[in-house]
């Protein structure tokens, strides 16, 4: 075992590495509250599941002000002292700092690059903010790849019925519908991949726009499927983290992440423009494990005073760049009252028309991404309000019926596309 300053270089760490079979990717940004439970837990599943192979724990730092990569350094060294000399001698501890704009896609590509250069056969990355996080998860996203059988293994979340409504509303189905897998998680956070696909992230040039600061893992499955690696789905049980009110908090993530997500549509638009997406469906491995999730609050009178305020302030942009029946039942739901019915068709239409506009630029982006918002806040508060007193597994059909929605209205959406011209 080995620990060393966290102001390392690329080269640092493969220089004090050598060669490592695993590679636990942290990567972090002012969590030094939480990260050395996920550090310590990445030791423990490799010390019990993967015994005897050479294994590096990496964290990959923003720059914290808070001490996480001191954190993370002692408590995974203290992690590997509990062992004996026999487990303790495979692992490494490294931290440094990763280069490149700010956020999560530039510590993922040092660590992959790391990986490439130690020759790792499986790279598992965690989020440093878990509090759920169980040795098992590391042999749930490692083993598979270890195996040779997949490439790549996204995570399977046991979650509140109102928890993930960006995922649920719009990135799930929509990924589903446009490029297959039915990945349920495509945004999930923790990942295992294998070499061929380390590679291929590292050779890619997406590192210097808006994946590495926002949406590294839609990128990440997507990339995955568009170019046929083989794909599995690990059950992990709950993700513990801070749940927010969308009303409250996900405005912002949705203006970044649906941007990001919309040019990734119109990157790889040669894979589905031509039919709906042919990747077969991820096989979803293991039993789900026996977890309670967290609780979501969700203010709905919120939700509904900001869609309708949207609504009547917007009105003229929505008519200046989508279908006049889209912009004719926005108010009529504005309009209505009680049950406020912001259905499964009107709200792929939505999602559709907003990606059609995006790629013809009708409007800044940052302006067309925010106008969307308020509709967004509109679908969630007509689910909450539908599903409030369903179960969790009632509520998942309605998600899985708007699933089928944004499937059945694919045809129509990749005509319209081929027949709308790209900006000059």
């Amino acid at each position: 075992m080995r620990v060393a300053a966290a102001d390392q270089s690329i080269e640092d760490v493969v220089a004090a590495t050598g060669g490592a079979d695993l590679v636990v990717g942290i990567p972090s940004y002012n969590n030094g509250k939480t990260i050395g439970h996920v550090a310590a837990t990445a030791v423990h599943g490799l010390s019990t599941f993967f015994a005897g192979r050479p294994a590096l724990v990496l964290n990959s730092d923003g720059g914290s002000a808070d001490g996480t990569s001191t954190a993370m350094v002692a408590a995974g060294s203290a992690a590997c002292e509990s062992l004996d000399e026999t487990h303790r001698r495979w692992i490494r501890i490294e931290s440094m700092r990763y280069r490149g704009p700010s956020g999560k896609g530039s510590a993922f590509r040092d660590i992959f690059e790391v990986a490439e250069r130690v020759n790792a056969v499986a790279v598992v990355v965690l989020d440093a903010d878990l509090r759920s996080v169980s040795p098992e998860w590391i042999d749930r996203l490692a083993s598979p790849i270890v195996s040779g059988r997949f490439d790549f293994v996204t995570p399977l979340y046991k979650r509140h019925k109102f928890d993930g409504t960006i995922t649920n509303n719009i990135i799930y189905p929509m990924t589903n519908a446009l490029f297959g897998g039915d990945i349920r998680q495509p945004i999930g956070g923790d990942f295992g991949v294998g070499t061929p696909l380390v590679r291929a992230y590292v050779a890619d040039t997406v590192w210097e726009t808006d994946v590495a600061r926002f949406g590294v893992d839609i990128w990440m499955t997507t990339t995955a499927l568009v170019n046929g690696f083989r794909v599995a789905q690990a059950h992990l049980g709950a993700k513990v983290h801070d749940p927010k009110d969308p009303g409250q908090h996900l405005a912002k993530m949705l203006v970044e992440v649906v941007g990001t997500w919309f040019d990734l549509v119109e990157r790889y638009s040669q894979a589905w423009a031509n039919g709906d997406g042919s990747a077969p469906a991820a096989p979803r491995l293991g039993s789900e494990p026996a977890s309670d999730v967290t609780h979501v609050n969700v203010n709905v009178d919120s939700l509904l005073d900001q869609f309708r305020f949207g609504v009547e302030t917007l009105t003229p942009i929505y008519a200046s760049v989508l279908p006049a029946a889209l912009v004719e039942r926005f108010g009529a739901i504005s309009a209505g009252a009680g049950a406020m019915p912001f259905d499964d068709s009107t709200w792929a239409r939505t999602v559709y028309a907003f990606a059609l506009a995006y790629r013809r630029r009708a409007l800044p982006v940052q302006q067309l991404l925010s106008s969307l918002t308020p509709l967004y806040l509109g679908r969630v508060a007509s689910f909450v309000i539908a599903n409030g007193n369903s179960s969790e597994e009632a509520a998942e059909k309605q998600v899985q019926q708007l699933a089928r929605v944004f499937r059945s209205l694919c045809p129509d959406f990749a005509t319209e596309w081929r027949a709308e011209r790209s900006p000059q």
